[in-house]
């Protein structure tokens, strides 16, 4: 099969699955509507695994998950000693900003003759 068809088909028939889920009677129970779902979307996932998109999907989750187990992960101490210092500069950052804005609202009064 073309690639493209092979997508397209894999895309129908899982449209085609949650239509059914959706179509199907409820006279007929909730076993049959669920089970017509997954079978589609299990079918779908089998072709567009053996496509070449889903064979190059594959090799990226691949490479991905051997780039995560390259990454060295910080330690507790580390992660701490971070937290505290990024808190510490958030607080600083903040009384200077406060500070800025009383002087520029005292610098505002004064100009427009509003008393201090």
């Amino acid at each position: 099969m073309s690639e493209k068809v092979k997508l397209y088909f894999a895309a129908g028939l899982a449209a085609l699955g949650v239509f059914a889920y959706f179509l199907i009677p409820p006279r007929f129970g909730t076993y049959y509507p669920g089970a017509a779902l997954v079978l589609a979307l299990i079918i779908a996932g089998a072709i567009f695994a053996v496509s070449e998109s889903g064979r190059g999907l594959w090799i990226f989750f691949r490479e991905a998950y051997m780039e995560l187990l390259k990454v060295v992960w910080p330690s507790r101490q580390d992660v701490l000693r971070s937290t505290a210092t990024i808190i510490a500069l958030v607080i600083v950052i903040a009384l200077f900003l406060w500070l800025v804005d009383f002087a520029l609202l005292g610098v505002v009064r004064l100009v427009l003759g509003g008393g201090a």
